[in-house]
């Protein structure tokens, strides 16, 4: 088993990048050449916060990763909202109208119904349903030192088998099993533990895991009253794919790379709070894709949302605004 500790992303991303050229196999999965660590990969973030890819080999885009979270936080799994902020996405839905392994309604409204989930706008959780955000605030109301504050993404009944009991056939399995929120033994701190059973480090780790999870790390820090703790990543399967191997060895020969902290001043206190905002947010960014060019400006009243919202800002209407944190100025252009 490889295990590593980072400060931030881009520590991360280049120390991973140099692991899998260094000791990546070579096997052939779905007609493409793979490299992959040949045992599980379990890392160490010990700054959530420092999550902006800021290697310019990479080439990273703010707009998905960003756009992914609120989808993620809003319940949704509706390729109409998705496809502008990332369009090889619709490769991957098997209808082109919803990600059938969306992680939004299994984080918002997880059931127990064999029909794929279904969520195009931000509701309210209905009978038979579970917020799994709910749960883990509950969790926590309960028992501050709780071990038993999980989120769930695999869905067997949705996921295992088609109606008939043969395998399921679809484009997209949920990478992603399980988030583990558990508070630090020694301080009033967050922790998040992510398993997942397989990892693309240049579409999935680097692109919108680490960033999508860390951010929800942080908000729910806010959410339970802690502080940011640690983020733990172990990936069971850790890979890249040979049309990317040109962008890993670039990242690779980096010599010295920046991991920044920054950490909002939230007015969030409770989750009933923060998705008021969320739908806060969801109503503005609905508003901006459909009269871009008569869209004005909406001012939030907390700066964690703010910058989120100037993200998409920034990338529907293409005018510049000023964010927040400052390094937010390195990977928006």
């Amino acid at each position: 088993m490889y295990q590593a500790e980072y400060k931030g992303i881009n520590s991360f991303l280049r120390d991973a990048c140099r692991l899998l050229l260094k000791e990546g196999i070579c096997r052939d999965t779905r007609g493409m050449k793979c490299y992959e660590l040949p045992e599980p990969f379990m890392f160490k973030i010990s700054d959530p916060t420092a999550r902006l890819v800021t290697i310019a080999e990479r080439k990273w885009y703010a707009p998905l990763s960003y756009g992914e979270s609120l989808w993620l936080a809003a319940g949704r799994n509706d390729m109409e909202y998705i496809n502008l902020y990332g369009s090889n996405l619709k490769n991957f839905s098997d209808n082109y109208e919803t990600m059938r392994g969306g992680y939004g309604p299994r984080l918002r409204h997880f059931n127990g119904s064999p029909i794929d989930y279904d969520v195009r706008q931000m509701r309210e959780v209905l009978p038979m349903e579970v917020d799994q955000f709910r749960y883990v605030v509950e969790c926590f109301k309960k028992d501050e030192s709780t071990r038993q504050a999980i989120i769930n993404i695999g869905d067997p009944i949705k996921d295992c088998f088609d109606e008939v009991g043969n395998l399921k056939v679809t484009k997209d399995i949920p990478c992603t099993r399980i988030l583990h929120f558990m508070k630090d033994s020694k301080e009033k701190k967050l922790n998040l533990i992510v398993s997942m059973r397989s990892n693309d480090l240049i579409w999935g780790a680097s692109a919108v895991n680490i960033f999508n999870f860390t951010l929800m790390q942080e908000y729910f820090s806010a959410i339970l009253g802690m502080e940011i703790g640690c983020y733990y990543h172990i990936a069971n399967n850790f890979h890249y794919y040979e049309n990317k191997r040109k962008m890993v060895e670039a990242i690779a020969a980096v010599d010295e790379v920046e991991d920044t902290h920054f950490e909002y001043n939230k007015s969030f206190h409770s989750l009933e709070d923060f998705d008021k905002l969320i739908y806060e947010l969801s109503k503005e960014e609905k508003k901006m894709r459909l009269d871009r060019d008569n869209y004005k400006y909406h001012s939030f009243s907390d700066s964690f949302i703010q910058d989120w919202y100037n993200v998409l800002y920034h990338k529907i209407t293409k005018k510049k605004t000023d964010f927040i944190n400052p390094s937010m100025n390195l990977v928006i252009i």
